[in-house]
C-alpha cells in the first residue's frame, strides 16, 4: 500500500500551489483541488481510508497555512462528495466522515475559533453530524 505520508504532503503541496497562483479564489478554485487529491489518493489504494484523510489533512493544512478559510473549503469539498463518490466507488457518507476526520486533524494548529466555525457549518448543513467532527478533534487533540 502506498504511503498515506505521500498524499498528505501531494495534496499540501497542490493546494499551496493553487493558492500561490490565486491567492484571492478561495475555497472555488481550492475545493476542485482537493478533490483531485482525495479522487486520486481513493483509486490508487486498495483501502482508501488513510489515504483520503491524509490527503484531506494535507489540503486542509495548506488552507490554513496559506491564510484561507479551512470552514469554506471544508464544507466545500463536503458538498462534493456526492458526485466523487461515483468515480472512487465509495459511499458519500465515508467520504464525508473520513473528510471531517483529515479537517479534524488540523484543528489542534488551527484553533478553537476554526474549529467552532467549522463545526457550526457542518451543523448547519448536514444536522448530526457536527457530533462525528467533534469525536474525530477530540481524537486528534489526544493524539497531540
Amino acid at each position: 500500500m502506498a504511503d498515506p505520508t505521500d498524499f498528505e504532503t501531494q495534496a499540501k503541496d497542490a493546494v499551496m500551489a493553487c493558492i500561490k497562483a490565486d491567492p484571492l479564489g478561495g475555497a472555488a478554485k481550492i475545493v476542485p483541488v482537493i478533490g483531485m487529491q482525495l479522487a486520486h489518493a481513493a483509486r490508487v489504494t486498495k483501502e482508501p481510508k488513510d489515504a483520503v484523510v491524509a490527503a484531506c489533512r494535507g489540503g486542509f493544512n495548506a488552507v490554513l497555512l496559506g491564510g484561507q478559510s479551512v470552514p469554506d473549503a471544508a464544507v466545500g469539498v463536503m458538498e462534493a462528495l456526492s458526485g466523487m463518490s461515483l468515480s472512487m466507488r465509495t459511499s458519500p457518507e465515508d467520504l464525508m466522515s473520513w473528510v471531517m476526520e483529515g479537517a479534524a486533524d488540523v484543528m489542534p494548529m488551527a484553533g478553537a475559533a476554526v474549529q467552532d466555525a467549522l463545526r457550526t457549518r457542518i451543523e448547519e448543513k448536514y444536522m448530526g453530524a457536527s457530533t462525528i467532527f467533534d469525536q474525530f478533534c477530540e481524537a486528534a487533540k489526544n493524539r497531540g
